[in-house]
């Protein structure tokens, strides 16, 4: 009997994941189809390929063997897709862009209708994702990442880092003195892991105050720090068009992460993602100010 690829998928889903709901929420299917489609592969080979434990799946010896097999069948689709991708001369189609939600929010939206207006072709999707999407396996065809080492197997170019600074309100900083001894102002916490975020803190510019909470979104850390729960260390892209919150020092801002367009080899003479790209280095270099908090812009 021919084994079913979905079936497989499904196998190689459990494996990775550990569990059958985890496998049916990344693949988008209902979790009672996953014991289905498992059964119908067992049943076909003749062999288990999962034993259940208290923690969840393990892979037998026969699914070792299977993985192997379905990895390596999985990659030539996924570059068989990309050359037939890549072939495409036509800036028309689906494009599937990711990036983080500040950057494209803050930069990309307002110039998004000069983009479309010139190439109505196209079918924009806007993936906005702090995860990292993997190009090489078609979930995206154009990242904008904020990465200070980028994936090898992917090409573009690096623009420059966007730079963050403290900021707070007004009515924080008046009731605050920054540089009391003991310290009553705070700094707001980005991670949860006990002690994380010192190294930052401790190269700040008020190094002394204590680090307190963790609000792990930007938008939420932003929003911590609007309502006077302490010190933000925020991107000055977000921070200086928030009407309600003030930079808490005079020193220069501090350079993060670079900015990357990239894309997989592939794909880089597809006509609309060479168009994307080309778009995409023009949007952001016409923010740079922006992105590095150069307020006299």
């Amino acid at each position: 009997m021919l084994m079913d690829w979905e079936a497989i998928k499904t196998f190689t889903a459990v494996a990775h994941h550990g569990t059958a709901r985890a496998a049916a929420k990344a693949l988008g299917v209902h979790h009672a189809s996953i014991g289905r489609r498992l059964s119908r592969l067992e049943s076909s080979l003749g062999a288990h390929l999962l034993e259940r434990t208290p923690d969840g799946f393990v892979v037998t010896s026969a699914g070792e063997r299977l993985l192997a097999a379905a990895g390596h069948f999985q990659e030539a689709l996924y570059e068989a897709e990309r050359h037939i991708a890549g072939q495409d001369m036509a800036a028309s189609g689906v494009l599937t862009v990711t990036m983080a939600e500040p950057i494209a929010t803050q930069i990309f939206a307002p110039r998004l209708p000069e983009f479309t207006a010139a190439y109505p072709g196209l079918d924009l999707h806007m993936v906005v994702s702090y995860n990292v999407l993997d190009v090489a396996r078609r979930q995206a065809d154009v990242a904008i990442r904020l990465d200070n080492n980028p994936p090898d197997n992917l090409i573009g170019k690096r623009l420059f880092a966007y730079h963050q600074s403290a900021y707070a309100t007004p009515a924080y900083l008046h009731q605050h003195d920054l540089l009391a001894d003991p310290p009553t102002a705070r700094w707001l916490g980005w991670f949860t892991e006990p002690g994380a975020g010192a190294a930052w803190v401790k190269e700040s510019p008020f190094p002394q105050l204590p680090l307190w909470g963790a609000f792990t979104d930007i938008r939420l850390h932003q929003a911590a720090t609007r309502v006077g729960l302490g010190l933000g260390y925020l991107p000055c892209m977000t921070a200086d068009a928030d009407p309600l919150l003030i930079r808490a020092t005079d020193q220069p801002t501090v350079p993060t992460r670079d900015i990357w367009i990239l894309t997989h080899e592939d794909l880089r003479r597809t006509a609309r993602v060479r168009r994307f790209m080309e778009f995409a280095e023009d949007v952001l270099r016409q923010s740079k100010k922006q992105l590095v908090g150069d307020l006299a812009q």
